[in-house]
């Protein structure tokens, strides 16, 4: 039925321009200063194509200056936490056994015309790593850089293999650094989480989260003992057969996201090599706590 993950992104593309006022010749002038401003930039490993600065412009509300401040950290916080990004390129061995170990993949129907589904479902229990599994999702995001134009996250979870050993691997840590990379980089717009087939042990793993994540979000956890809630997010053609739907299976969809993540191996490729150079940094920056997970945590919010 689907033949990429990024399909109909026109007319999405066009719903946000009018939901922000803009016209693409507005678009194309916001794209000019943003790129004047890279060539003043000498510390950035690269000037952006127009349409990944379009994309930042986009995640940003067009806000130039914030757009600004999310390129610079989508390049500087490689070098901030090169524990996660030194191993993470999607061809590794140990990349490819975390994909073949789950169903992780962005799901390619887009809800309500502007929101992106991430699933994600472990094939059987204590067969993954969180880093690894946590950095396949940047992976996503840097596709969707590339060619996605759908501006909300809907994460759906079904944790029917899921252990309570499992969960104690998301230390508080790597929680706190995934969203900390979401939140200032690819500025994470959560519409729900949808967290289903879960135990008993949920409820201490909430609580926990619950001094996390400011309210906002935490709001938009939506707990589920069973997959029924699946029926009212998707329509019977693209909910996955698994689920009792008549759309493509989890294998499926799967299969597919390993095909569009084989299609960017030369960017994976060129961004292993892109680090700062911060001897060339116009402006210092203050300290290494920029992402707020150095030191005490802080409370994580989405827009």
């Amino acid at each position: 039925m689907y033949q990429d993950v990024f399909y109909g992104m026109e007319s999405v593309r066009q719903k946000l321009y009018k939901e922000f006022n803009k016209t693409q010749e507005a678009v194309s002038e916001d794209v000019q200063i943003i790129r004047k401003w890279l060539q003043t930039q000498p510390h950035l490993p690269e000037i952006m194509s127009d349409i990944v600065i379009s994309k930042f412009l986009v995640l940003n509300k067009f806000s130039i200056e914030k757009t600004k401040q999310k390129i610079d950290m989508y390049y500087t916080i490689r070098s901030l936490i090169p524990d996660w990004y030194d191993q993470c390129n999607p061809k590794l061995p140990c990349m490819k056994a975390t994909i073949d170990s789950c169903y992780v993949f962005l799901h390619p129907a887009v809800l309500n015309e502007s929101d992106r589904v991430y699933m994600f479902k472990m094939k059987k229990p204590n067969t993954y790593s969180p880093r690894e599994l946590l950095m396949l999702f940047v992976q996503f995001s840097e596709l969707r850089l590339a060619e996605d134009y759908a501006l909300g996250d809907v994460w759906i979870m079904d944790l029917a293999n899921f252990t309570l050993n499992d969960s104690l691997k998301m230390t508080p840590t790597i929680i706190v650094k995934i969203f900390a990379i979401y939140e200032k980089v690819f500025s994470l717009r959560v519409r729900a989480v949808y967290l289903l087939n879960t135990r008993s042990y949920m409820s201490s793993i909430l609580a926990f989260l619950k001094t996390l994540l400011k309210p906002k979000l935490f709001s938009r956890i939506h707990v589920h003992q069973d997959v029924e809630v699946l029926k009212e997010i998707f329509s019977d053609d693209i909910l996955p057969k698994d689920y009792g739907g008549s759309g493509p299976s989890l294998e499926q969809l799967n299969d597919l996201m390993k095909v569009k993540l084989e299609e960017f191996q030369d960017r994976f490729d060129q961004l292993d090599q892109m680090r700062v150079d911060e001897s060339l940094r116009p402006e210092k920056l203050v300290n290494n706590d920029i992402l707020g997970f150095y030191g005490n945590f802080k409370k994580l919010d989405v827009d």
